[in-house]
């Protein structure tokens, strides 16, 4: 009776270690990805770009081609401004979630503009879905979005996914005097809709 009961531990336990899944840190490919798509945002590779961004949101523009005009555009009423991205960079990822056949993820980015007379930092949030294991990464800026206005855009988004809110863009000064910062921090905030 004790072997049978020892073999049935042995089972179970056999059983349960085989159940468990393997955690896998997607951490380094979606920096890599990110990164890259940052690369491509400051070099105006609209075109390249559309590969990190997620298939509906394309659609929800017309298009790749209407994307990437919308992009130029928003680009040069950015330059007329005298304003241009400098920087992209990317915090580590938020906990992995697993919605149907898509992983999910948060993940912190700070942008660096020039603006006439300073710098403008801005952070965000982008949500990161992967639609085949975390291979690939698709990245949807919330541009102050709560994951409430997301779900309309996003319904198979997770709520379980955190969204911090957008903060205030800080104002690094050239000179002593100080620009109308409203401006520029709008043509940002259109640019990033209309991704």
């Amino acid at each position: 009776m004790k072997q049978i009961a020892a073999m049935f531990l042995f089972l179970l336990f056999l059983g349960v270690c085989k159940g468990q899944t393997k955690t896998v840190d997607y951490s380094t490919t979606i920096k890599e990805q990110a990164g890259i798509m940052g690369h491509l945002l400051l070099k105006k590779d609209f075109n390249s770009f559309c590969r990190y961004t997620y298939p509906s949101i394309i659609d929800m523009m017309g298009g790749k081609q209407k994307m990437v005009e919308i992009m130029e555009k928003g680009s040069i009423a950015m330059q007329s401004e005298g304003t241009t991205f400098v920087d992209v960079t990317f915090g580590d990822p938020s906990k992995i979630i697993a919605v149907g056949n898509e992983l999910q993820f948060t993940v912190p980015q700070t942008i660096e503009m020039k603006v006439p007379n300073g710098r403008l930092t801005t952070q965000s949030t982008l949500i990161a879905i992967s639609i085949n294991k975390g291979k690939n990464w698709y990245f949807v800026d919330t541009s102050g979005k709560d994951i409430s206005s997301m779900k309309k855009v996003l319904p198979n988004l997770s709520g379980d996914l955190k969204i911090p809110k957008m903060t205030q863009p800080i104002f690094y000064p050239d000179k002593k005097r100080k620009p109308n910062m409203g401006c520029h921090f709008n043509l940002l905030v259109n640019f990033m809709q209309n991704l």
